[in-house]
């Protein structure tokens, strides 16, 4: 299985965490919240395992998903659990409505917020690879986790790369992931541009 070594592994972590904190701080701007951050969990795993490390726990969540192709690809997903997806997004509509599930409307809007969100993430990303990356529209998506992260399909003896980053609405306490999951064909192109971000770390 395709691994990283502890240098490169800690400097992939620091790249993602400055897309995360750039998408923290957009959310922070629509919600006039602070956003509170997990420390986020990186890991590379067989396709199948990798379903039982996705969260939610088999519950119904609702998600933003696309798909940036660049350096490497990645299916980037926001994501709250269903009863969260519709306080999230009637938040910050600032509407009141009973019904239980999100309308067409609000399915549109919360694409809208996602793609605002993830692109935010991926921008110091491409930066920091000095390449672009190409993204999908917004998709909104409703079911387990696995479905929203487009693992439906299995895909034997498949390494993928797994990141989740758990962010928390400071005084709303409305939480949801950011949940990264990316094929690495081209491992060696891979560790070369972290590898570069290493070595232009200051000293």
């Amino acid at each position: 299985m395709f691994l990283l070594n502890e240098l490169q592994q800690d400097s992939l972590l620091e790249i993602f965490n400055i897309g995360v904190g750039k998408a923290a701080s957009a959310l922070s701007k629509m919600t006039s919240e602070e956003i509170l951050l997990s420390v986020p969990t990186l890991q590379f795993l067989e396709w199948d395992e990798a379903k039982q490390h996705l969260p939610g726990n088999g519950k119904i969540i609702c998600g933003v998903s696309q798909r940036f192709d660049g350096p490497f690809t990645t299916e980037a997903v926001l994501m709250f659990p269903e009863e969260k997806s519709l306080e999230f997004i009637r938040y910050i509509l600032r509407v009141d409505s009973l019904l239980e599930q999100l309308t067409e409307m609000e399915q549109e809007a919360l694409c809208e917020i996602g793609n605002i969100i993830l692109n935010a993430c991926m921008a110091p990303i491409a930066d920091i690879f000095s390449a672009e990356f190409h993204a999908t529209m917004p998709e909104f998506r409703m079911g387990t986790s696995s479905h929203v992260l487009n693992m439906d399909v299995p895909q034997p003896n498949r390494v993928i790369m797994l990141m989740l980053v758990q962010l928390q609405m400071e005084k709303s306490k409305i939480d949801g992931y950011l949940a990264f999951l990316s094929v690495l064909p081209d491992m060696q192109r891979f560790t070369a541009n972290i590898d570069r971000f290493i070595s232009e770390l200051p000293k």
